[in-house]
């Protein structure tokens, strides 16, 4: 008779140490209002006050920032007015950031069209879709591509937490980046439809104002099975996660060919 094959109990519990009931807020926010030499005004640094008091005690908080300035300081002020007891030290990811290849036509184009409205300059933007403005600065779809890499670096990320954590990635960016990612993404319920991303900026109630976020909620339950869902301005949507993995898989075949 044969013997049973000897099960590795202790194998097993330590994977049960990590990736069960785990929940992470993955937040995109813009940063706060600026003034016009780029740096935040008073009330942008109020509203990233603002921001960190408003967040709820979790676990730890750590953030992420784009590499500018007015970013960095958005992120470290809400996570130092935040009520979290353990804050981890804010790491700069420059897939958040505004390209260095972005052509001086293009910012400038953007800047006189901030001047037109909320939404003018990152409508204009999303506009190019999978087309370049110029052949320096990249398309939204890049910018979605890049914003999808970190998204889905947080959801494999889970399966490494301790059982039961619950913790805030607060990811400090610009507007248009994560509007970008949503417009490939994003589930919508209009009736009995379901339509994936937008058209136009106020379909989702327009681009990212000083300060908002959009928190993508990603929880595993007692076996380790995944939910990602997207929380924004009082809505639960669903998301493409199939289309999400190939936008950060294109990312990194990029990033490797250069």
């Amino acid at each position: 008779m044969e013997k049973e094959p000897l099960i590795n109990f202790q194998e097993s519990h330590e994977k049960e140490k990590f990736g069960r009931d785990v929940q992470i807020h993955a937040i995109f926010m813009r940063h706060g209002e600026k003034a016009a030499s780029g740096e935040l005004t008073e009330e942008g640094k109020n509203q990233a006050d603002r921001f960190g008091e408003e967040l709820e005690s979790k676990d730890a908080i750590k953030g992420y920032s784009s590499p500018v300035k007015r970013v960095i300081e958005t992120v470290e002020r809400a996570i130092e007015n935040s009520p979290h007891d353990k804050k981890l030290t804010t790491r700069i990811r420059t897939e958040l950031g505004i390209s260095p290849s972005t052509s001086k036509e293009f910012l400038e184009k953007y800047r006189e069209l901030e001047k037109r409205g909320h939404n003018a300059a990152a409508e204009w933007h999303l506009s190019f879709g999978a087309n370049r403005p110029d052949a320096e600065t990249p398309s939204p779809h890049e910018n979605a591509e890049a914003i999808a890499y970190i998204l889905n670096k947080y959801i494999r990320m889970a399966d490494r937490l301790y059982s039961g954590s619950e913790v805030d990635l607060i990811n400090g960016t610009h507007q248009g980046f994560p509007e970008a990612l949503l417009k490939e993404i994003l589930i919508r319920q209009e009736g009995d439809k379901k339509i994936l991303g937008f058209e136009e900026l106020e379909e989702i109630g327009g681009a990212l104002r000083p300060t908002e976020g959009m928190e993508f909620s990603i929880k595993t339950d007692e076996d380790g099975n995944k939910l990602v869902k997207l929380q924004f301005r009082g809505k639960t949507y669903d998301l493409d996660m199939d289309k999400l993995v190939a936008l950060a898989e294109e990312y990194a075949k990029r990033q490797i060919s250069k």
